[in-house]
């Protein structure tokens, strides 16, 4: 395989290829795996193994065995954490906006629907049943106008979230108005992916009990690869992304769902509902 040219920054490090910046996305999720990092990226093993010993030398990650996980001191090749933070953010508004007040909630993991738990937490004011498999969004719901249920489990080896059969099982005696799940990849053809067996299992459980399904994602995770789908375009009614979503993604996604593009270069930009969905009034 043909290797990329690197060329030398003023920091002292050599500016990030494509593949490099894709890779410290998929570790904002967590733990890299390099099996499946390299099956997602098209690339071999070694390639790689490459890419993450260039990154550790770069501050960006740390080397694990079997992969990698974010370094404390790394620092942020396009956006700082502030930016991407209210990117976040500014997501979870437009959602919040679409479907509140709702009785009942199912809230999966993922740092964007964590920014979904937050902005919940501020600002609903009406009691709201959420069940949820994630830690850090019932840390978040504590002391809130949310009532809050775990469904126990496993905990997963590279996050804070519950996992596993006996999770599965406690959920399906529930219902819920929505389900708000993100996603580690995204196919206009074909759906929402994960790249955790065990999370995906539970998402397609959390789908059957829930009246509507909800995706908040960046347009970011379109066209990448992940190890299972969790979701069909059939089984999601609403995407909330960013202004970037492509033309196309957006003319095969919209029989299926509602789309609310959301522009997030500025927060006094108001967000837009792109595509007569069909979920749209």
């Amino acid at each position: 395989m043909k290797d990329f040219p690197i060329e030398t920054s003023k920091k002292g490090c050599a500016e990030l290829h494509t593949r490099h910046k894709k890779i410290l996305d998929m570790l904002e999720g967590g733990r890299l795996s390099i099996k499946e990092a390299a099956f997602s990226f098209g690339v071999t093993e070694m390639t790689l193994r490459r890419d993450l010993k260039y990154l550790e030398k770069c501050g960006m990650l740390l080397q694990v065995r079997g992969g990698a996980v974010l370094s404390p001191a790394r620092y942020e090749p396009e956006r700082s954490v502030k930016e991407e933070l209210e990117r976040k953010f500014t997501l979870a508004e437009a959602l919040y906006r679409r479907i509140m007040p709702a009785e009942t909630l199912f809230i999966s993991t993922g740092s964007t629907v964590l920014a979904f738990a937050k902005y919940l937490a501020r600002h609903n004011t009406l009691p709201v049943t959420v069940i949820t498999n994630s830690l850090p969004v019932a840390s978040s719901l504590f002391k809130t106008h949310c009532h809050v249920i775990l469904p126990g489990g496993e905990l997963r080896s590279n996050s804070l979230d519950l996992v596993g059969p006996m999770a599965e099982r406690n959920i399906e005696d529930y219902h819920v108005d929505y389900l708000i799940s993100g996603c580690d990849a995204a196919s206009a053809g074909y759906g929402f992916y994960t790249s955790d067996m065990n999370l995906s299992n539970l998402e397609k459980r959390s789908i059957h009990i829930a009246d509507k399904t909800a995706i908040i994602t960046s347009s970011s995770k379109f066209g990448k690869k992940a190890l299972t789908r969790f979701a069909a375009r059939e089984d999601v009614d609403l995407l909330v992304t960013d202004g970037e979503l492509a033309a196309e993604d957006e003319k095969e996604l919209s029989p299926f769902m509602e789309i609310i593009k959301v522009s997030t270069k500025s927060r006094s930009a108001p967000p837009e509902t792109a595509v007569q969905g069909k979920y749209n009034d």
